[in-house]
């Protein structure tokens, strides 16, 4: 039986501690793939969106995942559109791969908001959900950086700062 992971967020943008925080749960819990899986529109953020648009979101998040043979980037909330609810996706996911067991990783700052999910019940039948702490990275932190002329380098690997570096104006700072 194959053990998928399911990573959702912003990433607005993909970071150290995204990856670090996949790498970790793939180990812990013996996945044999983690799905990263950029949301177009976040249910607990629907007033702003994300910062970046779907395209840059999706190429960082592609660029993270090179070189790490268990994180696989998808597009399937991108492609659908609209609010992305976990539900909605891993119903998809369990479609797609009859059989698997699916693992839905969330930081443990979200796991008193899981019963207020939509169709929360069903999505507990059909994943176990593993939390972790947040890590010192912060999106918000790099956007910051980024607008002031600050190094992201310790925050995001070189392939996602090389993106970010040519497509977020400097400040002339």
């Amino acid at each position: 039986m194959s053990r998928i992971g399911i990573f959702g967020g912003s990433f607005d943008p993909i970071h150290l501690g995204h990856v670090g925080l996949a790498e970790r749960a793939a180990a812990e819990y013996s996945l044999d793939k983690i799905l990263v899986v950029p949301a177009k529109v976040s249910p607990f953020k629907t007033r702003h969106g994300p910062c970046m648009d779907d395209s840059m979101r999706w190429r960082m998040v592609v660029a993270a995942c090179r070189g790490h043979a268990l994180l696989e980037p998808c597009d399937i909330e991108l492609r659908r559109g609209g609010v992305s609810y976990a539900i909605d996706t891993v119903r998809a996911i369990a479609a797609e791969n009859p059989g698997a067991e699916l693992f839905f990783i969330v930081g443990e700052d979200s796991v008193a908001g899981l019963p207020f999910w939509k169709d929360a019940e069903e999505l507990s039948r059909l994943c176990k959900f593993v939390s972790f702490p947040r890590t010192r990275e912060s999106s918000t932190e790099i956007r910051r950086r980024l607008a002031s002329g600050e190094s992201i380098d310790d925050l995001v690997c070189p392939p996602v700062a090389a993106i970010l570096k040519l497509s977020v104006p400097s400040s002339g700072n």
